[in-house]
């Protein structure tokens, strides 16, 4: 990867990611919960946000990343077991709506664009949100989806489902994506790109975007 791309793909990562997190900031915020303000969470700055092992693999051209996770106390929460799946989908509704707006700059916008570099720039944003946000809805930990897909269990389940994964950590993640990386069909990753394919792909055509900017 050469310095210019490293470049737009580190601010681009920084920028969806400061979204993603302050999302998360902002709903456990208005559910109750004021951890992530008092920590200065509620903050668009990348800064705020920036984890520095997942900003050194980004600018190492390593295809991951990550920034801090915003801290939620869910006892401080209205209602934990309803509010902590709509604090967790906050973060990839974020990226789902900046991968619109992305869409939307690309209709209006696309043609007057001339510069190479600002149609890469623009086309990995739409890439890098649309990723985010699929990628985090996985029901694996520490992924937002493990909290999410508890809205669909009863408590009984969701305890039990909660109780098996969070020992686990971050390996089932981690061969998850290692498996991705083995080959593009290969895995669950993949899988789960292409089970999101339905929904993404009527956006991109709304909006002229080639389905090659969607990562799966």
């Amino acid at each position: 990867m050469n310095l210019p791309l490293l470049l737009m793909n580190f601010f681009v990562l920084m920028v969806s990611l400061s979204f993603h997190e302050a999302a998360h900031a902002w709903s456990a915020h208005l559910l109750g919960d004021d951890t992530a303000k008092r920590m200065g969470r509620l903050s668009l700055n990348p800064l705020v946000h920036m984890d520095f092992l997942g900003s050194l693999l980004i600018l190492t051209g390593a295809p991951l990343g990550w920034a801090k996770p915003v801290p939620v106390n869910p006892h401080n929460l209205r209602n934990p077991r309803a509010a902590m799946p709509l604090v967790s989908f906050a973060g990839p509704l974020a990226n789902l709506v900046l991968m619109i707006l992305g869409c939307v700059v690309f209709f209006f916008a696309g043609d007057a664009i001339t510069s190479q570099g600002w149609n890469n720039l623009l086309g990995l944003f739409i890439r890098t949100n649309v990723g985010l946000a699929i990628f985090n809805l996985l029901p694996v930990y520490p992924l937002d989806g493990s909290k999410i897909i508890t809205t669909f269990m009863s408590d009984r389940v969701a305890d039990r489902y909660e109780e098996i994964m969070t020992p686990l950590g971050i390996f089932p993640i981690l061969i998850i994506v290692a498996l991705g990386s083995m080959g593009p069909n290969l895995g669950l990753l993949s899988f789960w790109f292409r089970f999101w394919r339905p929904l993404i792909y009527p956006i991109f055509s709304l909006f002229n975007v080639p389905y090659g900017l969607y990562p799966g």
